[in-house]
């Protein structure tokens, strides 16, 4: 096992959405692949403004889309809050046998911002 293994695998900044790009009410997802990739931890920040933040996972196969998989909320499950609405992070320290994640962000203003950061590991 070489040491990347070992520390994971940080991928940083994987979103940023400025204010003004997205709309009041707006969903939209952003995908995380894990066990199918055999990441079991996962450290998860963000800055939020005016989003609310929820996980959602599925363990359809990899050949299905991700836009037609079946999806179900495991926000509490995994990170013990049922949302997020303000600036923080969820580690994700007990071993996810989820074969992807998503993360599901609903905006509550027009002026809505969000950067997310992730480290997943093995």
């Amino acid at each position: 096992m070489g040491l990347s293994d070992r520390l994971g695998n940080v991928e940083g900044r994987i979103l940023h959405v400025a204010s003004g790009d997205l709309g009041n009410a707006d969903t939209s997802y952003t995908y995380i692949n894990m066990a199918a990739e055999d990441y079991r931890y996962l450290t998860l920040f963000f800055t939020i403004t005016a989003t609310t933040l929820t996980l959602e996972g599925s363990n359809d196969a990899m050949s299905t889309a991700n836009t037609s998989a079946a999806w179900t909320d495991v926000t509490s499950s995994l990170t013990g809050a049922a949302t997020a609405t303000s600036s923080g992070g969820w580690i994700v320290d007990t071993p996810c046998a989820i074969g992807r994640l998503r993360v599901k962000r609903v905006t509550t203003n027009a002026t809505n911002t969000l950067d997310l950061y992730l480290t997943r590991s093995r």
